[in-house]
């Protein structure tokens, strides 16, 4: 709950056993006549039969041509559209039980979690690899590393010198991360020793942007990706000087901090200058940085005060002290906000729209995720498929929307080979849809069934999954 801390200071249950794993994997599967979304951008494959052995696409090809493997399982797919596993590039996962049924039955079959407890993390990873667990494919960071009075102490590192955030990649390597997740309350000299330790120990380095260290520093630096368009708002307003010295010295108390906060939202929102952009943009390009807008988690900060927010149905698979504390939070700061927070941050999400659409006409590469586990009122699962049509809105196709949680998301975890496609070779991971995505983002939420590491879940399996997750979430 970092971000509205800051603000506010202004079943079918997815567990199986390895044995039903090893069942599931020995029974080949064919889906026949189904369409498959080609997100390379080539035409759609109409009248395509997709067959699964073991935990891998075996063939895909027209059903005329491509016989079933024996004794497989049939699926017919008419009428059907195949598009690729989902990917959420920015998550925080802290328990199991309801959040990774809501990643599969919406179809998110990986995530990239951004900052959590690395021991839990690992375990459940490796439940999830060998088959105990039914939930999504994991990349983790384990702990932020950060500097001194971190938002998040219990699960942060805290570096008190460039020494210690050298040793602290070193201890993340030896550790098992995927990458190194830096924070925001480190000192540049902190930051610049980890982005050095970090190349050379080749860790990836991602995340915030400390105090001092601007988006055009960090993608300098080597920052492979920047979260939640840190910086680009700053750095593309003519008052970026101004931003720079109200910055500088922390604030004396809550109050200026909050009075600070807005001051510093409306010197960038009305100095918003597109020419500006452009450079930052073809800075980004330059170095290969990728930008993560989580557009979902910005609206929902926007639109707290909106009674739709605590309306919202989805909020049954929230556990009930989570939605209290969402709802404790959001009732203190509507109480405490003027009106001009909610003005500026209205201003502020438009902007970013504005901004992921000028960075995507640049060809900047965008990822889709949605920081679910951190912000209140963003729902594990269903709102990756709120990002995709925040995405549509900004100015992508809902190809180009759909491709940025798919076969860009795989391309950056260097994943390609597997992940990304409905393609012969690549891992059984893929949904079928009822309606194609292609002509409305809004499709990618019709889901008739995941195949997941080639296990095939129907839609009363998924249904089940939901159950599970509803009940579990109302005690």
């Amino acid at each position: 709950m970092k971000r509205l801390a800051a603000l506010c200071a202004l079943c079918l249950v997815p567990m199986i056993s390895s044995a039903q794993s090893k069942e599931f994997d020995s029974k080949p599967l064919a889906i026949t006549e189904v369409t498959v979304i080609d997100v390379t951008g080539a035409p759609s494959k109409p009248d395509q039969t997709i067959t699964v052995e073991g935990n891998r696409i075996s063939q895909v090809g027209d059903a005329k041509k491509v016989h079933a493997p024996k004794g497989a399982q049939m699926v017919n797919g008419r009428g059907l559209y195949a598009i690729p596993g989902l990917w959420d590039m920015h998550v925080h996962v802290w328990e199991t039980d309801r959040t990774f049924p809501l990643f599969i039955a919406n179809g998110v079959l990986g995530i990239r979690d951004m900052g959590g407890h690395l021991d839990e993390l690992k375990r459940w990873r490796s439940a999830v690899v060998s088959g105990e667990l039914l939930g999504p494919h994991m990349i983790i960071s384990g702990p932020l590393v950060d500097g001194l009075n971190p938002a998040h102490l219990d699960y942060s590192i805290v570096v008190h010198d460039p020494a210690e955030g050298r040793a602290t990649v070193d201890s993340l390597k030896q550790g098992g991360v995927d990458f190194i997740e830096v924070s925001a309350n480190l000192t540049p000299d902190e930051y610049n020793a980890i982005a050095e330790e970090s190349k050379k120990v080749g860790l990836p380095f991602a995340g915030d942007l400390p105090g001092g260290v601007w988006a055009s520093d960090a993608s300098t630096a080597g920052q492979v990706s920047i979260e939640h368009l840190l910086g680009s708002l700053e750095e593309s307003s003519k008052n970026f000087d101004q931003i720079v010295h109200l910055s500088a010295d922390p604030p004396s108390s809550p109050w200026e901090k909050s009075a600070r906060s807005l001051a510093l939202l409306k010197l960038g929102t009305d100095g918003f200058d597109p020419e500006r952009l452009k450079n930052l943009a073809a800075l980004f390009m330059k170095n290969g940085t990728w930008q993560v807008p989580t557009l979902v988690a910005e609206k929902a900060v926007a639109f707290l005060n909106d009674e739709a927010t605590v309306s919202d149905p989805r909020l049954a698979y929230i556990g009930q002290k989570e939605r209290k504390e969402w709802n404790d939070a959001r009732e203190a700061l509507i109480k405490s906000a003027p009106p001009e927070f909610w003005t500026l941050h209205r201003a502020a999400y438009q902007q970013e729209l504005a901004i992921t659409r000028e960075y995507h006409h640049a060809s900047v590469s965008i990822l889709g995720g949605t920081d679910a586990g951190d912000p209140p009122f963003v729902i594990p699962g269903f709102d990756l498929h709120s990002e995709l049509a925040a995405l549509v809105s900004a100015g992508f196709s809902p190809l180009e929307a759909l491709q940025t949680v798919t076969l860009d998301a795989a391309q950056f975890l260097g994943r390609s080979d597997d992940f990304g496609s409905v393609t012969h070779g690549k891992a059984a991971d893929f949904v079928l849809l009822d309606a194609n995505p292609l002509d409305d983002i809004h499709n990618t939420q019709k889901i008739r069934a995941v195949i997941y590491e080639g296990k095939y879940l129907d839609r009363a399996a998924l249904d089940a999954m939901l159950t599970h997750a509803k009940e579990s979430a109302s005690h």
